[in-house]
């Protein structure tokens, strides 16, 4: 066995591992967030908008954990990484808490001190974030299709904006592009997971043909 095909084994099984879908279903969860809490708002007030999805967010983490604990570990056994995986893993952490206390800043200054004239300005900030912290994971990772959850969220602030500048959307068109955004993440996850269980015991192995009269 080549040190390629030893390469590839690490790949896919990390795949088989961490790519289960079910994190995809958990970030559709978070995007969620950004759909439901403006509409939110006016009852609950600004914070407890947002607030409300935590035991929304822990009760999605613990269902995900137990599925991994009954579902996807007796498919995959248990994996640990070799220390080149571990290294990369270690500065996808690194780059993400540097994304994300830059669109922390981003957020703060857009609450605090928002530009006149410049309503542009912090959605394509926020966009630009995000792309880069979603196409850092899918370089890391090895998912593709998180450079595209990035594309896709990347453009949801600033299609909501020009959305809710020309009156078709309420607060600033969040709820529609970021419902939209979760909508198609979580079909996706939901996807990846059908496809990574097990065939049904009976459609697996050859088909045995059924008895006819005469």
């Amino acid at each position: 066995m080549t040190d390629e095909d030893l390469k590839e084994m690490e790949r896919s099984t990390f795949r088989a591992a961490a790519d289960s879908g079910l994190w995809d279903i958990l970030l559709a969860s978070v995007v969620a967030m950004f759909a439901c809490a403006p509409l939110l708002s006016g009852q609950l007030g600004d914070f407890w908008s947002s607030a409300v999805f935590l035991p929304v967010w822990a009760a999605a983490y613990a269902l995900i954990r137990v599925i991994q604990a009954r579902v996807v570990r007796p498919r995959v056994g248990s994996v640990r990484f070799g220390p080149a995986r571990r290294k990369r893993l270690a500065w996808l952490t690194a780059i993400m808490l540097v994304v994300n206390l830059v669109a922390l800043v981003v957020g703060i200054v857009a609450a605090v001190r928002a530009p006149a004239g410049q309503l542009w300005l912090f959605p394509l900030a926020f966009s630009g974030v995000v792309l880069v912290g979603f196409t850092v994971a899918a370089v890391v990772l090895q998912i593709p299709r998180l450079f595209l959850y990035g594309l896709l969220l990347a453009a949801a602030p600033v299609a909501g904006e020009a959305l809710w500048q020309r009156g078709l959307a309420t607060h600033h068109g969040f709820p529609v592009v970021f419902g939209l955004c979760a909508a198609v993440i979580l079909v996706c996850g939901i996807a990846r997971f059908i496809r990574f269980l097990p065939p049904r015991p009976d459609t697996a192995g050859s088909s045995q043909p059924e008895p006819t009269d005469g």
